[in-house]
């Protein structure tokens, strides 16, 4: 792989225009943000002059952007971009020889919407143009293209996110800022699960204890933002499909005036089980049955609707729903797979500017989430014979209601978070005569936070950022449905209920050098509540329980992060390092039973503890437009994840479990706006350092190449890509350490395979 990336870059610069003797050529180089300041992949920059021909580019991966070979003169710039406005620059002299800077930002072309973004923390994005070229299935798959991201895989969909080795349960995954929260006691169904792709606009990646907008950011935020209406009418149309049967076709239309708007789509997705390299189903790893091998890995379709209307100037409110439907969808990393998980979703919005001089605005959001997850064996050889069509399910059901008011005063921002999540679910096993056992008791967790955000500019160099949040949170399951007899057994105490109340906060400064060089250094402290399943979860086995346990902590993280970005024309280099302490770390350990307890026949169970952790790392990342068309960029990801041992508390371990090994990706990408081709290489490093208490295995490194190409052609965009060009047989670290339900197995990646994505809009 390594051959073929040094074969390429050789031919990029033999390629290349020789230098000529003569006058000094000029350029324009710079980077496109958007309104947020984030980085702007894949829009068209175009500038003209006189009666010369246009020159075009486009961006690449990480906004930056190049014009060399500039005839002298005043040019008319402007950057274009499907969903943003088209920022102009009517005017730029550029002189004989000179090499000018030119940065652009767009602004949102959508019809004015009732938003909530992750605001002041420092955040990384994925646009919509990135997830057309994807091979990924789903927003999890998505996002783990990004330095210092990983995913745990668990089937052909609905992977879970690792945020610099904080798993799901210690982050925020957010949905247009409403709280979204999968139903399956063992993340079956994460919250990116609950989102299609066709709707998705962009995703904001906030890393790390600086997001004090929302409770439980332990590890930093995701924050999945959906498509707006834009000004006019318009329809687009979406056709994805790949190896393994995949298929997904979608279809959309908006119309948006300044008075109202309105949005509705549809999408539906489908595949078989893949294979991976050694050409085996991931179905021949685990007990399916033949007939289910040969059907569906999953199958989802997905439709919304959003409504806007300005009933007053500076006024505006906004509605919108979402309902997904999706069944069968196998999970090898699982004992069970989902016979459906369906989902509802409906968030509301009202927003109002200008109030005063000193009021600039208020908005108020309101929104319901609802999952139902019914999830048994019947898929699998370990349910033939059995009195009903399987012999383990669970019936998982959760709810979210909250709201969020924010007001801005003067550069101030302030708001108050409130939200109520039930967690319910029941589980049988035929061996019990499919007696219930309320194995989530039907929990209520009630949260009330205040929060303030504020940044300064202190001198044109110096910028301060800050915030503070204060949060009481009540979590109490069902006295009725709880199995206090399992708490008292393993953990010695009968609570069915808890309140917590706690401080978090930041502070970040960043300081730039004229032209070049900017730092940035920032501290937070966070806090995550224990979940319904991490306190009250109780479920009797055979041969072993598993049990929550009430007296968990929060888990309080308090961290640091250096950043140091260097810029030079057509070159960028950023360097991030960080320290997370995180004290009260919610980790899994064997326990003995300590109580006799009436019903109580298992002498050891799987329960959880709190234990002190220390996670450290960093990212690298170098971007370079070679020539106008030609893009190099590579990055580099590494976490180390430690806890202090207790030997008396059954914690031997100095080794965090699920911690993801270090990973490189490189790339080389041509593109000139109507074609573009590229081709990328990952690899990563072995993983040894693992938890053996809680059965982890060292996993062997491994080196993949993937290639993608495409064509731009009057509102049509054409997408190729394949995967696993040399067909290796790998599985990542993270695939495998999941409890109560977990097989055990071992989930390859895919194998060698080929994804099309056809698009229209206008």
């Amino acid at each position: 792989m390594k051959c073929c990336l040094c074969i390429l870059l050789l031919f990029v610069f033999v390629s290349s225009p020789a230098a000529e003797s003569g006058p000094v050529q000029s350029s324009i180089t710079g980077i496109v943000t958007g309104p947020d300041g984030a980085r702007i992949p894949g829009v068209t920059i175009t500038a003209r002059t006189g009666n010369e021909a246009a020159v075009q580019v486009v961006s690449n991966s990480h906004g930056m952007y190049r014009m060399p070979q500039l005839a002298p003169g005043r040019y008319f710039v402007s950057a274009e971009l499907e969903g943003f406005e088209t920022a102009v620059v009517s005017d730029l002299l550029v002189s004989e020889g000179s090499s000018r800077t030119l940065d652009l930002n767009l602004q949102l072309a959508t019809v004015k919407q009732v938003l909530s973004v992750i605001s002041y923390a420092p955040r990384d994005t994925i646009e919509s143009t990135d997830t057309r070229e994807s091979s990924a299935r789903d927003v999890g798959e998505a996002v783990a293209s990004e330095a210092g991201i990983w995913k745990i895989r668990k089937g052909a969909i609905a992977n879970d996110i690792v945020v610099r080795g904080f798993q799901g349960k210690d982050m925020n995954v957010l949905i247009d800022g409403q709280r979204v929260y999968g139903a399956c006691p063992n993340h079956m169904d994460p919250p990116a699960f609950h989102v299609d792709f066709s709707e998705v606009d962009r995703i904001e990646i906030s890393k790390g204890p600086f997001d004090v907008k929302n409770q439980g950011s332990l590890g930093g935020v995701i924050n999945v933002i959906t498509r707006r209406a834009q000004t006019g009418f318009h329809a687009f149309g979406n056709l994805t499909a790949g190896s393994y049967d995949f298929v997904n076709p979608s279809a959309g239309v908006s119309y948006g005036r300044k008075e109202f708007s309105i949005l509705a789509g549809y999408s539906y997705r489908s595949s078989s089980p893949y294979r991976d390299g050694n050409g085996r189903s991931f179905t021949d790893s685990v007990n399916y049955r033949p007939e289910a091998a040969d059907g569906d890995a999953f199958k989802a379709g997905t439709m919304w609707a959003g409504f806007s209307l300005s009933p007053l100037p500076k006024h505006l409110a906004h509605v919108s729903f979402t309902r997904q439907l999706a069944d069968r969808i196998l999970y090898p990393y699982l004992q069970m797979d989902a016979v459906y998980d369906d989902t509802d979703r409906v968030n509301m919005g009202y927003r109002i500017d200008d109030i005063s001089s000193f009021v600039q605005s208020l908005q108020l959001q309101v929104y319901f989430t609802k999952v139902d997850h019914w999830m048994t064996d019947q898929y699998r050889t370990s349910s033939a014979g059995m009195p009903r069509s399987y012999s383990m399910g669970t019936l998982a059901w959760t709810d979210t209601t909250g709201a969020k008011l924010e007001t801005k005063l003067r550069g101030v921002l302030i708001g108050i978070e409130a939200f109520r999540r039930n967690w319910g679910a029941t589980t049988e096993f035929a061996g019990r005569s499919y007696a219930p056992q309320y194995s989530i008791p039907d929990v209520r967790t009630d949260d009330m936070g205040v929060f303030f955000e504020y940044s300064r500019d202190l001198s044109e160099r110096i910028k301060l950022r800050t915030g503070g949040r204060f949060d009481s949170v009540t979590s109490a399951a069902d006295p009725a449905l709880a199995n206090t007899n399992l708490y008292f057994a393993y953990n010695s105490t009968s609570r069915t209920s808890a309140t917590n109340n706690f401080p978090s906060g930041n502070v970040r400064l960043s300081y730039r050098i004229p032209s070049s060089i900017e730092l940035a250094i920032g501290a937070g402290h966070t806090v995550r509540v224990p979940d319904a399943r991490e306190r009250y979860f109780a479920l009797s086995r055979m041969g072993t329980d598993w049990v929550g346990n009430p007296s968990l902590k929060p888990s309080r993280n308090t961290g640091v992060e250096g950043k140091a970005s260097f810029r030079r024309k057509s070159l960028l280099l950023e360097a991030t390092l960080y320290y997370d302490h995180i004290a009260d770390y919610i980790t899994v350990v064997p326990q003995a039973r300590v109580n006799p307890s009436p019903g109580v026949m298992n002498t050891g169970a799987r329960t959880y503890r709190n234990v002190t952790g220390k996670i450290h790392g960093g990212e690298f990342l170098v971007s370079w437009v070679i020539t106008r068309d030609i893009f190099f960029s590579t990055d580099f990801s590494y976490v180390r994840g430690r806890q202090d041992a207790d030997p008396a508390r059954n914690i031997p371990s100095t080794d965090l479990a699920e911690i993801p090994p270090v990973r490189s990706r490189t790339s080389l990408r041509y593109e000139t706006g109507r074609l573009m081709a590229e081709i990328e290489a990952v690899f990563a490093g072995a993983q040894r350092n693992v938890n053996a208490l809680l059965g982890e295995q060292h996993t062997p490194g491994y080196g993949t190449a993937n290639l993608k190409a495409g064509m731009n052609l009057k509102g049509m965009v054409f997408r190729i890509g394949l995967n696993n060009l040399f067909d290796r047989a790998y599985h990542e670290h993270l695939s495998y350490q999941r409890d109560p339900f977990r097989s055990g197995a071992r989930v390859f990646e895919p194998g060698r395979n080929v994804h099309v994505n056809l698009s229209y809009r206008f």
